[in-house]
């Protein structure tokens, strides 16, 4: 156990992700694979938001990025982060008009080699002291408000409101690139 508790990652990819042990992480980090019950793990990533010229997704002006994995044989869609509900800066500090939020076409992410499939391995950083800052703002039933005035379990806030998340796929040729690298705190 370090200074912020011990870190089982976003609650959201519970079930989905492999956790990653066997490598160097930050005191403050979660490392994970995306795979999913049966050991599948090859995705085509779908994705809104701008790339950049080093095949980063960012936001599209001031709309929040989205990025989904998919399945390759059954074609399920699995929600690795979306910026308007993950982390600490959605859950207690910033809101968006639904408009926005309800028109964010996903298109599909090709790398830099034309790949389509990948290994997802997901980052999600936690440097917040949650319960030195908010455990007194916690209810009876352990749960906090979020800024949209949704109450959620304080355990799950936690897990879900890291303050920076990043992505990297591996395509079938071995080439790493690093698609998400979200600072939200």
């Amino acid at each position: 156990m370090n200074l912020f508790g011990v870190h089982k990652g976003p609650t959201y990819l519970e079930g989905l992700v492999r956790e990653i042990s066997d490598v160097q992480t930050h005191e403050v980090e979660w490392k994970g694979k995306l795979q999913t019950s049966d050991g599948h793990d090859k995705f085509h990533i779908f994705y809104y938001g701008d790339l950049t010229e080093d095949d980063l997704i960012t936001w599209h002006d001031s709309t929040p990025l989205i990025v989904y994995a998919e399945h390759t044989v059954t074609g399920e869609r699995y929600l690795l982060i979306d910026s308007a509900k993950h982390g600490y800066d959605a859950m207690l500090c910033e809101t968006y008009p639904e408009e926005d939020l309800n028109n964010r076409p996903l298109r599909p992410y090709l790398d830099v080699e034309g790949e389509d499939i990948f290994e997802v391995q997901l980052s999600a950083f936690y440097n917040v002291p949650w319960d030195d800052e908010f455990g007194e703002d916690v209810d009876e039933d352990g749960t906090y408000e979020l800024i949209t005035g949704e109450r959620m379990d304080f355990e799950q806030v936690k897990r879900d409101g890291y303050d920076a998340f990043a992505i990297s796929i591996v395509n079938r040729k071995g080439v790493l690139t690093e698609i998400v690298q979200e600072e939200l705190a």
